[in-house]
């Protein structure tokens, strides 16, 4: 089996706690995803909360830094990836593209200079909020939109070829990106969102936000959120199923992926790490649905749009 995973938060971990890439107790490591004939991973960079839009900032550049030197450490296994060739050209050799994203644009306090100083950096996919308002907009947990500065922001991106993420983003903050990608006609991807009408929670993604993302040629991932998959604040595998399921119920074939905010959130019964993957897999075979379309849920539908994007 084959995965492309949209969103972990292991790199940040790898730092705060002096882990390892190749083996650690986390939920991702490359001894824990050795069962993957290929395998790619978007490594995002979180601002907690916790920490100002210049501490963000700077702490970014110290966990890309040690995401580098522990890339460095097992290159027979992995490498970052900054264009599609890279990423090409590591799959073909049975090694590990990692990609980069920042989760949480706040870092970039009002200087869009910052932005392109992260595209050097390596950063491809940028999730544009996380929680309450910041100088880019409102997060899932307000009414609000972007800013000037968020749209400024969403076009710079653009213009970069960062793929704006509007995962965590307010309903409001999510239309006004997707409308600005639709008069450029580039694509925005959710990494890791959930279905509203399945689990009407205010990470999860609205119906007719999915068919913007689709019709653009994005992305949207599934999260192994307990909350986000279930309204009873715990799941299971067919919680899962449920949200794969309505994501293809709207024609979503070409669209659905996998962001399984593993390291960034609790986990479903049954789950404890990206070894558990498989039993999406497996669980989706045993509902008769294709290999060739649960291959490209988990792996080619991803992979396709960042050949495409990066």
């Amino acid at each position: 089996m084959r995965l492309f995973d949209l969103h972990c938060d292991t790199a940040t971990l790898l730092f705060s706690e002096s882990q390892g890439l190749y083996d650690n107790t986390l939920h991702v490591s490359l001894k824990k995803a050795e069962y993957l004939s290929e395998y790619a991973q978007l490594m995002a960079v979180w601002t907690d909360r916790r920490l100002s839009d210049d501490e963000g900032y700077a702490r970014f550049f110290a966990v890309a830094e040690n995401l580098c030197k522990e890339a460095h450490s097992n290159s027979d296994i992995t490498g970052l990836a900054r264009d599609s060739a890279e990423m090409t050209s590591l799959l073909s050799s049975r090694k590990i593209p990692m990609i980069l994203a920042v989760e949480d644009a706040r870092l970039l306090n009002g200087d869009i200079s910052r932005l392109d100083r992260l595209y050097a950096c390596g950063v491809r996919v940028m999730t544009l909020n996380w929680y309450g308002n910041t100088c880019i907009g409102g997060a899932h947990d307000t009414d609000t939109g972007l800013t000037a500065f968020g749209a400024e922001t969403v076009k710079r991106c653009f213009e970069l070829g960062i793929v704006p993420d509007i995962s965590h983003s307010s309903f409001l903050g999510a239309s006004q990106a997707l409308e600005l990608a639709s008069e450029r006609g580039k694509p925005v991807i959710a990494s890791h969102s959930d279905s509203f009408a399945v689990n009407p929670h205010s990470r999860n993604l609205r119906d007719e936000d999915f068919a913007k993302i689709k019709k653009l040629g994005g992305l949207v991932g599934i999260n192994l959120c307990p909350p986000h998959l279930s309204s009873a604040g715990k799941a299971d595998i067919f919680d899962i199923i449920k949200h794969i399921e309505h994501y293809l119920s709207i024609g979503g074939e070409d669209t659905v992926a996998i962001g399984g905010d593993l390291d960034g959130t609790d986990l479903p019964e049954g789950f404890s790490s990206i070894a558990d993957i498989r039993k999406i897999y497996d669980e989706m075979l045993s509902l008769n649905y294709s290999e060739e379309l649960v291959d490209k849920i988990l792996f080619k539908n991803a992979h396709d749009f960042f050949r495409r994007n990066i």
